[in-house]
């Protein structure tokens, strides 16, 4: 089951001027250092100490600072535009009118609350018809189209063993809370989030008004547990070929009658005759559970799961039920305004039409050439790295150069923008989102058997994040992230490098990840190495993930190596290719102080800078437990203690808490 809770997060931001050596203070600067805080003891506190003492979490928000942080201010702006657009009268069909109407309908909270739970009612209605398992699959399939998904979790991708072709894949579902992991634990934490997602998931029953809530509520995470049982880890999911199962329809519809595949499969419209089951103990469990779990408590089941999946977009009590929830999860003491909420509902399901109008508004266009600069820069960096590492022979070398040239470079927005075929009615919210995600799903099927759209991209161009796609071989850079502090036009390149170079480093690095690297130069899961060179490249992701899992986040809360490995891999390689190509640099090759910092002190002081971020201790518990990646102060700690120039340039000495001594000092890129 999902859950709809959806959090901004507040930033600070910093005024605007433009770089000189010789100012007095700009934003390019490094104000607050912590002198009494050693470089080689805590790097990331040395820069950042003051401002984690200073920096604020708003009542509403999980956290505050730099990267998915500071999507805030891009969500003012968003903000800003679509209230600009909602005023206007724009013709039918505009994206204007589209983006402006589905914003005013969901800011027109006296219909919503007017409404309640209405809206659902025909399809709570529809549920309680259901009297056997046929009708229950039914339900569940003509549910997919709408976006109402509960025990199946499908999505149109490349074929890893062909990524020349879209298929189908299927892979675990049915759960409420975040992971498997939540519904076995027993400490004080975990059994916290279990009562309180009960409670929340009694709340929906009574605003629905059905009778037995709390036993309702029983009987559905009763259910939830026993799929979760069924369900791999997120480090079992991190192995490629153990979650790639290509099989036969037909041969699903022996094995698990119960589902009904083909029957599944006519229903929503797709032609298949294999399909990739990525965790195959999930469907051969629910395919018995069908059965063994009576009716009528699937039915019970099926009315939290739509009450749930609906309960962000239904009158404000629902609102309310799910931010109870909330707060025992992540900590959040207060909720986002309206308009927050729904700026970030507008970017989920109409991304691209605001994209555009986002990118017209905000974006540097001279921001975009001098990123693909970089990135080209950075390429050659790592090109120098593969000819000189000691571990891999010349035949691996050679592919692995082949991979990186073929990498595809997306900056800043799609050259082909999505466009949105649907009707978007001012006074209709609910309907709205329905016809949205109807058109979200046409959008997804009508890619299946087809070679994958390459101007497709996977985040919207506001969103300040960037991606590596295995399957496409393409790295991602949406305007979003293309600002301060990861990048600035008129930054000195130690500021450019250290910021958005590290981060470009660190998705050309996911190429040859522990996941990445299983991947060839067409996407396809092809062992493109020599046995010899895998098995170090192996041993040496081992050692990540060795010293990963020895770091303490809170007491007695530790990191997961072999789940974050892969991003560790990534911000460890991400600093060295980014320190190499700074170095190409005509201020990487000189010693001309800044405010009294060498270059290369400038590189690593931006590095501790970008993944400046403060969170509560609920949101870092629950991140620990379901995030891929290190939280900052390991993305910056981490590497550094593992990097030769980091040490000469704070002359890093033994007897520092993160020294380590050069055999110590793990280097896979």
């Amino acid at each position: 089951m999902k859950k709809l809770l959806y959090f901004s997060l507040l930033v600070l931001l910093i005024a605007s001027c433009k770089t000189d050596a010789n100012s007095e203070k700009n934003k390019f600067d490094f104000d607050g250092i912590t002198a009494s805080i050693k470089p080689g003891d805590n790097f990331f506190e040395h820069v950042n100490k003051q401002w984690l003492d200073n920096a604020v979490i708003a009542d509403d928000q999980v956290g505050v600072g730099s990267y998915s942080f500071l999507n805030i201010p891009q969500k003012k702006l968003l903000e800003n535009i679509l209230t600009e657009v909602a005023s206007g009268i724009h013709p039918e069909g505009s994206i204007e009118q589209k983006v402006g109407d589905f914003y005013r309908s969901g800011m027109d909270v006296a219909t919503i609350n007017q409404r309640g739970y209405q809206p659902i009612k025909p399809i709570l209605q529809e549920i309680e018809t259901i009297k056997n398992v046929s009708d229950l699959m039914n339900f569940v399939t003509k549910e997919i189209s709408t976006g109402n998904t509960s025990i199946i979790s499908m999505g149109v991708s490349p074929d890893n063993e062909n990524s020349s072709i879209n298929i189908l894949h299927f892979g675990q579902a049915g759960l409420g809370l975040p992971d498997r992991d939540f519904y076995f634990k027993t400490d004080s934490v975990s059994v916290a989030i279990q009562k309180a997602y009960q409670e929340y998931l009694s709340s929906l029953f009574t605003l629905s008004e059905s009778k037995n809530a709390a036993n309702n509520a029983a009987t559905v995470y009763a259910i939830e547990k026993k799929l979760a049982a069924a369900h791999k880890t997120r480090i079992e999911r991190r192995n490629v070929k153990a979650n790639y199962n290509k099989m036969t329809v037909a041969s699903l519809n022996k094995s698990q009658t119960n589902i009904g595949w083909s029957r599944m499969l006519q229903e929503l419209h797709l032609e298949a005759t294999e399909v990739d089951i990525k965790q195959p103990a999930y469907y051969k469990t629910l395919n018995s559970l069908l059965v063994s779990i009576p009716i009528s408590e699937w039915k019970t089941y099926l009315k939290a799961s739509t009450l749930a999946n609906y309960s962000d977009i239904l009158s404000k009590d629902f609102e309310d039920a799910n931010f109870e929830y909330a707060k025992v999860l992540y900590g959040q003491s207060s909720q986002q305004t309206r308009a927050q909420l729904m700026v970030q509902k507008v970017d989920r399901q109409l991304g691209f039409a605001l994209g555009q109008l986002y990118v017209k508004r905000y974006f540097n266009e001279a921001a975009k050439k001098r990123v693909l600069d970089l990135v080209n820069n950075l390429q050659k960096a790592f090109e120098n790295r593969i000819n000189e590492l000691d571990w891999m022979s010349d035949i691996t070398k050679q592919q692995a150069k082949e991979k990186l040239y073929a990498i595809t470079k997306k900056i800043g927005y799609p050259d082909v923008w999505r466009a949105y075929d649907v009707k978007i009615n001012k006074d209709t919210y609910f309907e709205n989102v329905l016809a949205l995600n109807k058109n979200q799903y046409q959008y997804q099927a009508n890619q299946l058997n087809k070679a994958p759209n390459k101007d497709r991209w996977g985040t919207t161009p506001s969103t300040v994040t960037a991606y590596y796609n295995p399957p496409l071989n393409e790295i991602v850079f949406p305007a979003g992230i293309l600002q301060f502090p990861y990048f600035d036009v008129d930054a000195d390149d130690a500021i450019n490098y250290g910021g958005i170079g590290m981060v470009i480093g660190h998705e050309l690095t996911h190429a040859f990840d522990d996941q990445g690297a299983q991947f060839d130069k067409d996407g396809n899961v092809k062992n493109w190495w020599t046995d010899e060179d895998f098995t170090k490249f192996k041993a040496k992701t081992q050692q990540m993930i060795d010293r990963y899992s020895s770091f303490t986040v809170l007491e007695g809360l530790h990191l997961q190596g072999a789940l974050t490995v892969g991003e560790n891999t990534a911000d460890n390689g991400g600093i060295s290719i980014a320190y190499d190509a700074f170095k190409l640099t005509e201020q990487g090759k000189g010693n001309t102080k800044i405010q009294g910092f060498t270059p290369d002190q400038r590189f690593f002081m931006s590095i501790a800078r970008i993944w400046r971020v403060k969170t509560r201790d609920a949101y870092l518990r629950n991140y620990i437990k379901t995030n891929s990646h290190s939280p900052p102060v390991w993305r910056v700690n981490g590497p550094l203690m593992n990097f030769t120039p980091f040490y000469t340039a704070f002359d890093v000495q033994p007897g520092d808490k993160n020294y380590k001594a050069t055999e110590e000092r793990i280097k896979i890129w």
